[in-house]
């Protein structure tokens, strides 16, 4: 865009360069922020917490963080996934064959954010053709998904139970445990977990749960009674009748051990099945799993500052190239929406606003009182991003940042 307006190119580059190292620090800056604040609820921190929170503080704090995180998200260019649009991708099946169950009245907190998705066609043999013929289907993905957690305390959980049942304290205490009995060691609801996952089958979300409770495919349920139902009753039956005609002691240890063998092997039978379930659902986590609690909160950092750098850049080369006015912000999008799709062969919706008062905020746009739009030229905004450096390094600058925060 600017090669094609005839400006010097290395200028324009060390002119972005610095535009984008002022928007990494600010980014440095914020992101250390939220790790301390996510310090008392992280689950993989290794250093002694100095600060203890009343139950009171920790709430406050707690919907800080997720404020804060939520705020990120928004940045990155993250969507969030509402309560209708959860419960129903949570009701669908999958058609390669997870059935997953996910009890999500078990958490305090569940957000769920994602960016892009798209379709892609997938082939599985059918089983109620002897997994002869294939079956084509469309997956619609989530490109990135962004998940955070935090369990109820086991106390109040109990509570809601008991209420909703009428059971005892003391017994909705153990369906709680029982409830919660998969769940690893040292997982706590004092905690919050922070995930981000990519290439996600939008109708397979419940495998990202840590509560999720296996089901079975029709075809595996048939299956399963037709083979360790059947052939168990069958060997039981079989069994009991040599049992029923031997006189001969060791012929009967020998029918029992056989009995036994009968009903072990389709036991197992079972297990194998549910087992085969348990091996997809950790295949399909571990190669979808980008980051994880704190380097989960880092990677969002990252793609907010790096969606920022590129709407500051696209918005300040074309107005670099062609001054505008105020009111024709409109048009300005969509020209920098038809560059974009133009050159990359992507569509997108660019936030205009949001940049503008990122440019107009560190002076490198400029507005005159009649709403006239101009960026400054490259020599001028390396200078006077040079200029904000000295600002932000000064000690001066520091030691009043510091008293603020102080207060």
């Amino acid at each position: 865009m600017l090669k094609e307006a005839g400006g010097d190119e290395r200028e324009w580059d060390r002119a972005l360069d610095c535009l984008a190292a002022w928007r990494h620090q600010f980014y440095r800056k914020r992101l250390l922020e939220l790790i301390d604040d996510y310090l008392p609820f992280s689950p993989d921190s290794d250093t002694v917490n100095l600060i203890e929170l009343d139950a009171e503080a920790r709430q406050k704090a707690q919907a800080e963080f997720i404020e804060d995180v939520e705020e990120l998200l928004a940045e990155a260019n993250y969507v969030r996934l509402s309560p209708e649009d959860v419960q129903r991708l949570l009701i669908a099946r999958s058609p390669h064959g997870l059935y997953l169950d996910v009890d999500m009245s078990d958490f305090d907190e569940v957000l769920l954010y994602f960016r892009g998705a798209s379709a892609e066609t997938r082939e599985e043999r059918n089983p109620w053709r002897f997994y002869l013929t294939k079956d084509r289907y469309k997956v619609h993905l989530f490109q990135r998904l962004f998940l955070l957690l935090k369990l109820k305390p086991t106390e109040r959980r109990a509570a809601e139970i008991a209420a909703a049942t009428g059971a005892s304290s003391d017994r909705a205490r153990r369906m709680v445990a029982h409830q919660r009995r998969h769940l690893p060691v040292g997982v706590s609801s004092e905690h919050i977990y922070v995930k981000v996952f990519k290439h996600i089958p939008q109708i397979d979300l419940e495998m990202l749960f840590p509560n999720t409770r296996i089901e079975f495919r029709p075809f595996d349920k048939l299956r399963l009674l037709l083979t360790a139902g059947g052939g168990t009753a069958a060997g039981v039956v079989g069994m009991a009748t040599k049992l029923l005609a031997a006189a001969n002691p060791i012929t009967l240890v020998g029918g029992l051990v056989g009995l036994s063998a009968v009903i072990f092997r389709q036991v197992m039978s079972f297990f194998n099945t549910r087992n085969h379930y348990m091996m997809l659902l950790a295949q399909n986590l571990y190669f979808c799993s980008l980051a994880n609690n704190r380097g989960a909160l880092t990677l969002i950092a990252d793609s907010a500052e790096e969606e920022d750098v590129k709407e500051d850049m696209l918005l300040y080369a074309l107005l670099a190239r062609r001054p505008s006015h105020g009111d024709a912000l409109a048009e300005i999008k969509s020209a920098i929406e038809r560059f974009v799709a133009e050159r990359c062969g992507a569509t997108i919706n660019f936030d205009a606003e949001d940049a503008l008062r990122r440019l107009l905020a560190d002076g490198l746009v400029r507005a005159d009182g009649a709403g006239n739009l101009t960026a400054i030229g490259p020599e001028e905004a390396r200078a006077h991003l040079d200029l904000l450096w000295n600002r932000l390094l000064d000690v001066d600058t520091l030691d009043h940042a510091a008293r603020s925060g102080a207060a």
